[in-house]
């Protein structure tokens, strides 16, 4: 069998518009420029009530573990390395009986943050403002991996795997196709079962929560998830940030629970929420050797009232305000190298998983939700922005007619970004700078 030369293999990636699945969608091609010794995959999907990654490893493991071989050998002989929960035996037994080495770790979360697996599963630990390169690791989540298999065989990203579930009246797991709106999937599953939803883009700790369920899946959506208006996961995820803050200068009493349960923290890093809720509470304590740090957050959001805060506080908001900020300003943070050790008590302060879903109340949720198939739509609607880095421009126009996996949307010369490609054959009936709108061709 002939190795790919790693050239070709991320020009393959590339042309397939690969993006990692699981994050915040960078574009996997710029992953894989890299020397490295391990080539980690991760399966720990830690936040509750999702079912993709698990189905894959499951049902796709001699794919997965082809393509991550030919991924790993074009790296240089880098090993190859699964990292998936124990409790997921199916899932393990699949990939070890297709040849796969693989590394169980504890059911608890945030197991999922890149930064947390690489210690887990190989003990070092990814120094602060640094990627997983810096110590010799790339990480693919196992959608991505499966994405690339793919691209391989020349095949592009056209669809996402998106678990549905929360208050719908039979939950699952669908292969939707990119641009197709949340609320088809929805009908898909039989509806909402309670009668004031709020609709989570994602993971109930991380995801982007909404009124209405009038958005695009695209590449990095894991899962559309209806909760009740009045559960304390919205009341959090929703509260006005300037509301938030003006209960910090009354409530935060500085007890630092959020630094205690932090996850970064509890691996090393120089992150201690409840000083930044000091300083952002009371303006003449603001100073950037404090605010920076919040650059460091990994945003799972164990600080907030969900978990740590006994005065339902959410640092993790204020820490997203902070990025945000620094961000459009520009502002370059560098973090000196200094060596880093897991805290000693760490094992002691975990979130078992079981525990999160009593505490958001999602354990009445957590059911089998078996895959369902490919979504069938009449229309999506695909954005040009799925993936860190600059927006695609589309590279079709209004009445052409469309074949599925066909390019839409180019990157600019020299930017960052991933292109995208058509979902469904049929004619777009609109273009704009954000979307490309194409109606199914039921011919």
């Amino acid at each position: 069998m002939r190795v790919m030369d790693i050239n070709e293999l991320i020009y393959k990636v590339f042309q397939a518009g690969v993006v990692g699945a699981g994050g915040a969608g960078f574009p996997t091609h710029v992953k894989l420029k890299a020397s490295v010794d391990t080539y980690l995959i991760n399966g720990a999907e830690c936040e509750p009530l999702l079912d993709g990654d698990k189905f894959l490893m499951t049902e796709k493991a001699d794919k997965l573990v082809s393509a991550g071989n030919e991924i790993a050998e074009a790296l240089g002989g880098a090993r190859l390395l699964f990292g998936l929960k124990a409790k997921n035996q199916e899932a393990g037994s699949a990939l070890e009986e297709a040849g796969a080495e693989t590394v169980k770790i504890k059911d608890y979360y945030p197991a999922g943050d890149e930064v947390i697996l690489i210690h887990e599963a190989l003990q070092r630990i990814v120094p602060e403002g640094k990627l997983p390169l810096s110590v010799g690791v790339v990480v693919n989540n196992v959608e991505s991996l499966y994405n690339i298999y793919n691209a391989i065989q020349d095949i592009p990203v056209t669809h996402t795997f998106v678990s549905v579930g929360g208050a719908v009246n039979v939950p699952g797991l669908y292969r939707v196709p990119l641009g197709a709106s949340a609320s088809d999937l929805l009908k898909a599953a039989g509806g909402v079962s309670i009668e004031d939803p709020v609709f989570v883009d994602g993971g109930p700790m991380m995801g982007t929560y909404r009124k209405t369920p009038d958005f695009p899946l695209t590449k990095i959506s894991k899962a559309v998830l209806v909760l009740p208006e009045k559960s304390a996961l919205v009341k959090y995820e929703t509260m006005p940030l300037s509301n938030m803050l003006k209960q910090a200068r009354v409530a935060c009493c500085q007890c630092n629970q959020c630094t205690l349960a932090c996850s970064r923290n509890l691996v090393g890093y120089d992150l201690e929420p409840h000083k930044i809720m000091r300083a952002m509470a009371y303006g003449n304590q603001q100073n950037m050797e404090v605010l920076k740090t919040a650059m460091l957050c990994s945003e799972c959001n164990l600080c907030s009232g969900l978990h740590a805060c006994p005065m339902q506080l959410s640092p993790r908001r204020v820490n997203q305000e902070i990025k945000r900020s620094l961000r459009e300003q520009g502002v370059k943070i560098d973090f000196p190298e200094r060596t880093m050790e897991a805290h000693p008590l760490r094992d002691y302060r975990l979130l078992p998983g079981s525990r999160l879903k009593k505490r958001l109340q999602l354990d009445s949720y957590d059911i089998h939700s078996p895959f369902r198939g490919d979504l069938d739509v009449h229309q999506v609607k695909i954005p040009m922005k799925q993936h860190i880095g600059t927006p695609c421009v589309p590279v079709v126009e209004k009445g052409e007619k469309i074949r599925s996996g066909q390019i839409i949307g180019m990157i600019p010369e020299d930017a960052l970004g991933s292109r995208i490609h058509a979902s469904i054959k049929g004619v777009v009936s609109s273009v704009d700078p954000e979307n490309v709108v194409i109606i199914k061709d039921e011919e």
